[in-house]
């Protein structure tokens, strides 16, 4: 989502440096956050689905922080969201954050190291992209949506990220557990690395990263180690990512008699990230890979887990209030039976966007999507192939 590149940005300052003192001020909160809203028109193959739709997606960030007599700076963000269905703004991220000269350090929710520090394809424009972007237009998602790292989603964790030190800097967060993180905003929960989408109702579309919870086979004792590198030579910035996480399998549930089930994937999950941006001259060009091992359950007898793989790329050019754009993404995950075949999602968007004044923009995005799963796992409803073809307009104001 949009709010892990704030994120991003603010690990550039130099971080947490130990003492005590008294604050010079009290900390002061005040109010951030977007609205984007959408008019789409789009041919999804799915039965069921309309030909046009509006969405919107609403964000408010309460934050604010003090500087104490020692130098360290001490804050705290609170970020809520619309929920799906449009009934009211619910909490999404809380945590708080220390910095100084010794690094930064966090503790709450909110994303891991290895998915704040990583670079991937760039947003074709504010609201549409192929990684993590704030809309979609497919009904259907069978394999993962991003090429970083989330294993832990937003669960409360700690983190810790060194000082940038000739354009290097490291960064570690720790998570218990991720119970509860991979329960959607719908009926039923998803797998890692999946998002929420539904064009039949007007709101925005909304991730669910992280694995289910404890009852069906969470991951706890999450690591999750990111690396990046932010420099320029001759007028071309450089921007690389690198990033590892791990953790241990849960109980998959319990017996009638309260007896925990052992989880049905044998091996410790584990993912792994590379990325990269590119910029010269309003040019960016940038893009992620991703993998994964032990991660998703499966029913095969054979095999415990789906592993899964993920790659995009794209480049943007902006000058003065335009940026134009245009992005892909492949991603793939194997079979829930060992069967041949496998799940496959494609995306494409080629799109333009304007800005009209601060905090205000307009764009048009023209997407394609291909959702794939193998014959033996389709049905009337859900074909083994759903393509969509869409072109969005939107309304994008932040503040």
């Amino acid at each position: 989502m949009k709010t892990f590149l704030y994120g991003t940005t603010a690990l550039v300052a130099s971080g947490m440096m130990a003492g005590t003192a008294l604050a010079a001020e009290p900390i002061s909160l005040k109010l951030n956050g977007f609205y984007y809203g959408t008019l789409v028109v789009h041919d999804d193959d799915a039965p069921g689905t309309g030909d046009s739709s509006v969405k919107q997606d609403v964000e408010i960030q309460v934050n604010g922080s003090t500087v104490l007599d020692n130098g360290v700076t001490v804050g705290v963000q609170v970020e809520f969201k619309e929920p799906v269905g449009g009934s009211g703004l619910g909490n999404e991220e809380a945590y708080a954050y220390m910095e100084g000269g010794m690094g930064r350090g966090e503790i709450g929710s909110h994303d891991g190291a290895a998915f704040l520090m990583s670079y991937a394809a760039p947003y074709v424009t504010d609201a549409h992209g192929v990684d993590t972007p704030i809309f979609w237009h497919i009904s259907r998602l069978s394999a993962r949506t991003t090429a970083r790292i989330h294993m832990s989603g937003d669960a409360n964790k700690v983190t810790y990220f060194t000082p940038r030190m000739s354009g290097f800097q490291l960064g570690m967060s720790y998570t218990p557990s991720n119970d509860s993180n991979g329960a959607r905003l719908g009926a039923t929960p998803l797998t890692q690395g999946l998002g929420y989408a539904d064009p039949a109702i007007g709101t925005g579309q909304r991730g669910a990263f992280g694995v289910r919870g404890d009852a069906n086979g969470g991951i706890e004792d999450i690591i999750e180690l990111g690396a990046n590198y932010v420099g320029e030579y001759s007028g071309l910035g450089i921007k690389l990512s690198a990033g590892y996480a791990w953790g241990n399998h849960e109980a998959f549930g319990l017996t009638a008699a309260g007896t925990g089930v052992s989880n049905p994937i044998a091996g410790d999950p584990e993912e792994w990230h590379l990325g990269a941006n590119f910029t010269y001259l309003g040019f960016t060009l940038g893009g992620a890979y991703f993998g994964s091992e032990n991660v998703i359950p499966t029913f095969s007898p054979t095999r415990s887990s789906r592993d899964e793989e993920a790659w995009n790329i794209g480049v943007t050019y902006a000058k003065g209030p335009w940026q134009v754009g245009a992005a892909w993404m492949d991603s793939e995950q194997e079979s829930a039976t060992g069967a041949p075949g496998k799940n496959e999602l494609k995306l494409a968007d080629i799109g333009a966007q304007y800005k009209l004044g601060p905090g205000v923009a307009i764009s048009a995005d023209f997407t394609w999507s291909e959702d794939e799963i193998p014959v033996a796992f389709s049905s009337p409803i859900s074909p083994s192939s759903i393509e969509d073809k869409a072109l969005a307009l939107t309304l994008m104001l932040s503040f």
